[in-house]
């Protein structure tokens, strides 16, 4: 008999080796919690073309859960009294560790491969959102000390 195993997504346990991943059960709450994710890293993704940075507000301490890694990630970065918005997300979205975390995870649960792609940003995309977002910052504080 194979030792137990524990599912943390069905939060059950099961004995009969990796046959758990393949049922209906576990493909379908792999589906669920993966299209509850998929809209906030749709929007993070979004961000990339055009960095959108707010004035700060508590509300932008906001975190989410990265079914991947098994982590909460800050959705938005802040420095100072400036946010830009799901850089936090993004920043974990672009990191080695996620991409590594996202593999084992699609592996161990036999997820939809077509999938992983837009769960995974690349680092050449994240740049491109930080020198937006940087660009944007200079400029906010060239009009600060114009206006003054």
């Amino acid at each position: 008999m194979a030792p137990a195993q524990r599912c943390p997504l069905c939060r059950q346990t099961f004995f009969c080796g990796r046959g758990h991943v393949y049922s209906r059960k576990h493909q379908r709450q792999l589906k669920e919690a993966l299209e509850r994710l998929l809209p906030q890293v749709e929007a993070a993704r979004k961000a990339i073309r055009a960095a959108q940075v707010e004035r700060y507000v508590p509300e932008h301490e906001r975190c989410c859960w990265c079914l991947c890694c098994g982590c909460e990630v800050r959705e938005h970065l802040s420095h100072g009294n400036l946010t830009v918005l799901y850089g936090g997300l993004l920043e974990h979205l672009a990191s080695p560790e996620h991409k590594k975390a996202t593999n084992k995870f699609w592996w161990e649960n036999k997820a939809e491969i077509q999938m992983k792609e837009k769960f995974l940003v690349t680092p050449q995309d994240y740049v491109r959102l930080c020198g937006s977002s940087v660009s944007f910052f200079k400029l906010l504080q060239i009009s600060k000390n114009f206006f003054k």
